[in-house]
């Protein structure tokens, strides 16, 4: 399976083995490219069909197409537990690639005159680790023509020890009836930052107003979230909730990030992951914010 997947990134996609850092900037997988850039320096190319294990797997996948601009960059961290959950990542990636690639050869075929290249920037970063779960954090950029192109942030959680993806939901005793108690401190944190990306505090009630009709309790549990780190080693200080551009406000505000402290619902967590949070939640460096 591991050898099927990646060879369907043969041709467009240069594989790199190790983690050598060679991506550009957003800027330049973005709205202002208008062909291929350069090739991809000294790294050493992999032949997909020699790869047999965990170690040969790319930490970096670049294409450079007159259609398609894309480059993705997987944490070191992801691969160091479950081989499982570096192949979910690069199969996730290919998955993303290809269907970029057919929309924009289907784009550039139908109207070549306006067809600008599509970009793709894909970096995904170990933010967390408690016990035998790992948490993950994906910024997604994507361009495909118009005024500027839009991102998001992919949250995930894994079994660390067997690689299996898990939602937040299964950590809790009751997910609808503990997510829905966390809702109104969701709205809130969602209105300051509005008040504070537009300047204007006053508006906080019809903020807090207006997340109260755009945000519920499914949207969460079915959404994109990861734990955060704890300022107390080897424990989650929490869980955050991701909102892309578009989601709740324009695309000028940005993307909204919503950390929900694991003291409000630390009790409510299952017996066995109780112990797997304390402390308080460290801010995350995202791409974007």
């Amino acid at each position: 399976m591991k050898k099927l997947v990646l060879a369907a990134l043969t041709g467009a996609v240069l594989l790199t083995a190790g983690c050598q850092k060679k991506v550009r900037d957003l800027s330049d997988v973005s709205e202002t490219q208008d062909g291929p850039g350069e090739a991809g320096g000294d790294d050493a190319s992999l032949d997909v069909a020699t790869i047999a294990s965990v170690d040969d797997l790319p930490r970096e996948i670049i294409v450079e197409e007159d259609f398609l601009l894309a480059e993705v960059e997987i944490d070191e961290a992801a691969f160091a537990k479950a081989p499982a959950i570096g192949m979910d990542l690069v199969e996730s990636a290919q998955i993303r690639i290809e269907a970029m690639s057919e929309d924009a050869k289907a784009y550039r075929e139908a109207d070549p005159d306006y067809f600008r290249a599509y970009g793709l920037r894909i970096k995904w970063d170990v933010v967390a680790e408690a016990g035998n779960i790992m948490s993950l954090e994906g910024f997604h950029y994507t361009f495909t023509g118009g005024a500027h192109g839009n991102y998001f942030t992919d949250g995930r959680l894994y079994d660390a020890t067997t690689g299996e993806p898990m939602r937040l939901s299964r950590f809790f005793q009751k997910p609808q009836a503990a997510i829905e108690a966390h809702m109104p401190v969701v709205w809130q944190e969602i209105a300051k930052q509005k008040a504070a990306k537009s300047g204007s505090v006053s508006q906080l009630e019809r903020f807090e107003a207006e997340a109260r009709e755009l945000v519920s309790a499914d949207m969460v549990l079915a959404g994109e979230t990861s734990f955060v780190p704890s300022d107390k080693p080897g424990k989650f200080g929490g869980y955050a909730v991701h909102f892309a551009p578009y989601d709740i406000g324009s695309y000028a505000e940005g993307a909204y990030h919503v950390t929900i402290p694991q003291n409000l619902f630390r009790d409510t967590l299952k017996q066995q992951y109780m112990a797997l949070f304390d402390g308080e939640p460290v801010k995350v460096e995202r791409l974007g914010d």
